[in-house]
């Protein structure tokens, strides 16, 4: 009875940060002009950074750029534009809600969930950086299935982080005991 209680305690927790995202993001920040300065400033935050990282990085290895606030092109292609919701901002805060939620102690919490969402975030970077050189070696008509692969691959990272909090750095030496004694 007891993992249902903590499992019920997880779930309420994972739903009441998904709650003050949706009110945040859906209701918050259209009505309220502090908060809405609040929210956008932390997509503007992300949206800047996938930017200018992402032209770091193709300036690094040889590729002639243009940029602006939101889009990103090789030089003779048309590019892409950096949307709110692929600055990465709904993804970060997921994983941190999910990995907080967890029960856990809070020295692991501590840096693994820093980690996840840097992780998510270079991952991000990376998605920007293949979607820039799809539009300028691809023709236009491949974009959506590139940019639904690129998000799919950053939800198996998520999954995959799961799996490694779960498995790896959340047991307990008790807990790995237990489980040799029963084998």
């Amino acid at each position: 009875m007891e993992g249902f209680k903590s499992i019920n305690i997880f779930l309420l927790k994972v739903f009441g940060f998904y709650l003050f995202w949706f009110i945040s993001d859906e209701y918050l920040s259209h009505n309220f002009i502090f908060y809405n300065k609040v929210w956008t400033f932390f997509y503007h935050i992300l949206i800047v950074s996938a930017n200018h990282l992402s032209v770091f990085f193709l300036d690094l290895v040889g590729y002639d750029v243009v940029h602006n606030y939101r889009s990103i092109a090789v030089v003779g292609s048309f590019g892409v534009t950096i949307g709110n919701y692929c600055a990465g901002f709904g993804l970060m805060y997921g994983c941190f809600a999910l990995f907080t939620s967890y029960p856990a102690p809070i020295k692991k919490k501590l840096w693994f969930v820093p980690l996840s969402v840097f992780l998510v975030f270079l991952f991000n970077i990376g998605r920007v950086i293949f979607l820039t050189l799809n539009a300028y070696y691809s023709p236009k008509e491949t974009f959506n299935d590139q940019h639904d692969f690129f998000n799919n691959i950053i939800y198996i990272l998520v999954f995959v982080l799961w799996v490694i909090w779960i498995k790896f750095i959340i047991p307990t030496k008790e807990v790995k005991e237990s489980k040799l004694s029963v084998n």
